[in-house]
C-alpha cells in the first residue's frame, strides 16, 4: 500500500488528473461507455516511442551527434547555435522531453568545460524553446500532437501544413536570438565523442519505425503493440523500467475525466458557444496551456472543440508550450536541471524564460494570423 501511495503522489500532474477523474466518476457512474473514452492508439504509440527513445538514450547516440557537431567550432556563439539547432531538429523525430533529458546536461557540461558558464541560462532557455518548436512540427514530437492527430484523424500532410508555420517562424526566431544574445567569444573545446553501439541503435530504431508506421496509419494498433512487446521481451526487458507510466496513466485519467464531461449537457452547451471560431479556439488553447500545461489542455479542449477547428486547437496548444514554465511538461525538465545545478540563478532563469517566450508567442501568433 505504501508503494502504491508513493507511486500515486510522486507525479503531481497524474495525481491531479486522477482526482478529477474520480470526481467525474461520482457524477457519471462507471459504465461500458468508459471503454469508448480511452484512446488506445495514443497510449500504444507513446508506449512504443518511450521504449525506443529509452534504448537510444542508453546508446549515447544523441551525445555522439551533438559532440561531433560541436567540436568543429571554437566560438561559444556557434557552439550554442549548434546545440540549439540539434535540439530543434531532433525534437521533430523524438519526443521533446527525451531530447532535453540528453542535451541540457550536455549544454551544462560544455559551458563549464569552456568556462562560458555565464551563457548557460540563455542557451538552455533557447534550447527548451527549440525542443518545443521543433517537436511541434510532427505528430510524434509531442504527446499532445500524438493525441490530437489520432483524436481528429488528421491526414499527415494536413497536420504538417498546419504546424509548419509555427516551426518555421520558431526556427527564424531561435537563430536570430542566438546570434544576438550569444557573443562571438573564442573558447577551447577538447571533447571526445562517446562510443556508440551501432547495432543497438539499429535495434531501437525499429521501435521508432514501428510507432511511425502506426502514426502514418500503415499498420493497426494491435500489430504495433504486438511487435513492440515481442521486441522488448526478447531484446530490452530492462527498458520497461524506463517507461513513463505516470504520463500514460495521466492520459488515461484525462480520457475518463473529459469523457464524462462530454456527457454533461450543460457543459456541452456552454463550451460549444465559446469554442465556436478559429480565434477563440486558438487563444483558449494557448491560455489554457499556460495554466495546466498543453498536454492536458489538448485533451480537455478537444472534447468540446468541433473538428472544424482542429487546426486552431493544434496551433494554440503548440504555441502555448512557451510562456509559463508549466506551459509544456518538457520545459519542467530544463527547469529541474537549473534547480539542481545552481539555485542562485533561479529567478533570473524564470524571468528571462518568460520574457523570451512572450516575445516568441507574440511574433508567431501574429505570423499565424497574417497567414
Amino acid at each position: 500500500m505504501r508503494k502504491i501511495i508513493a507511486f500515486i503522489t510522486k507525479d503531481k500532474v497524474f495525481l491531479i488528473a486522477l482526482i478529477f477523474a474520480l470526481f467525474s466518476m461520482i457524477i457519471i457512474p462507471p459504465s461500458q461507455d468508459y471503454m469508448g473514452y480511452i484512446n488506445t492508439k495514443v497510449l500504444i504509440v507513446m508506449f512504443t516511442l518511450m521504449i525506443g527513445v529509452a534504448g537510444m538514450y542508453e546508446t549515447h547516440f544523441f551525445d555522439f551527434i551533438a559532440t561531433k557537431l560541436v567540436i568543429r567550432f571554437v566560438s561559444i556563439k556557434w557552439i550554442a547555435l549548434v546545440i540549439i539547432l540539434v535540439t530543434f531538429f531532433l525534437g521533430m523525430f523524438l519526443t521533446n522531453d527525451a531530447v532535453l533529458l540528453t542535451l541540457v546536461p550536455f549544454t551544462i557540461f560544455v559551458t563549464r568545460h569552456t568556462k562560458q558558464e555565464k551563457y548557460t541560462l540563455m542557451i538552455i532557455i533557447l534550447q527548451t524553446i527549440a525542443a518545443n518548436m521543433g517537436s511541434a512540427l510532427t505528430p510524434m514530437g509531442d504527446p499532445q500532437n500524438i493525441y490530437l492527430y489520432a483524436f481528429y484523424d488528421i491526414p499527415f500532410q494536413s497536420f504538417l501544413a498546419t504546424t509548419f508555420p509555427i516551426t518555421f517562424m520558431g526556427f527564424i526566431l531561435l537563430v536570430g536570438t542566438t546570434l544576438i544574445c550569444i557573443p562571438h567569444q573564442h573558447c577551447e573545446l577538447n571533447l571526445a565523442a562517446p562510443q556508440v553501439r551501432w547495432d543497438k541503435v539499429l535495434l531501437y530504431a525499429l521501435f521508432l519505425i514501428n510507432a511511425l508506421l502506426l502514426i502514418l496509419r500503415v499498420v493497426n494498433v494491435w500489430i504495433t503493440l504486438g511487435v513492440t512487446l515481442i521486441l522488448v521481451i526478447i531484446y530490452g526487458r530492462r527498458l520497461l523500467k524506463r517507461v513513463d507510466y505516470h504520463l500514460l496513466l495521466t492520459f488515461t485519467a484525462f480520457f475518463i475525466f473529459t469523457g464524462n464531461l462530454a456527457q454533461m449537457d450543460v457543459l456541452q452547451g456552454i463550451t460549444s458557444q465559446f469554442l465556436s471560431g478559429h480565434t477563440s479556439v486558438y487563444f483558449t488553447g494557448l491560455i489554457t496551456s499556460q495554466l495546466i500545461s498543453n498536454v492536458p489542455a489538448a485533451v480537455l479542449l478537444s472534447t468540446f472543440t468541433d473538428r472544424l477547428y482542429w487546426q486552431a486547437l493544434l496551433q494554440g496548444v503548440n504555441v502555448g508550450s512557451m510562456g509559463t514554465i508549466i506551459g509544456s511538461l518538457a520545459s519542467l525538465i530544463s527547469f529541474k536541471y537549473i534547480l539542481k545545478d545552481d539555485r542562485t540563478h533561479l529567478k533570473t532563469y524564470l524571468i528571462n524564460y518568460t520574457v523570451v517566450s512572450i516575445i516568441f508567442i507574440t511574433v508567431i501568433t501574429l505570423f499565424l494570423f497574417l497567414l
